[in-house]
């Protein structure tokens, strides 16, 4: 009897082996997923900055443009009195 109960605790305890391993395998995918994920978020931020800054210059070239138009605008109107 105590035979097989040793038999019965090895066996246990190779199945837990197993689904440990098993687990570690899973947590080493799900880790290399999550770098890749911090990766893709760091490209998709320094992507979101570019577009500030393309949208920042679009921004300081139209109000220069609006203030050329205001300028010609107000002489336009001068030259018609």
């Amino acid at each position: 009897m105590a035979e097989l109960t040793q038999e019965l605790m090895l066996e246990l305890l190779t199945k837990v082996n197993e689904h440990i391993d098993t687990l570690d395998a899973s947590l080493d995918e799900i880790r290399s997923e999550m770098h890749c994920m911090r990766d893709t978020m760091t490209t998709m931020e320094q992507e979101i900055h570019s577009i500030y800054g393309v949208l920042g210059r679009h921004e300081g070239r139209l109000e220069r443009i609006e203030k050329r138009l205001v300028l010609r605008e107000l002489a336009e109107a001068q030259t018609r009195f």
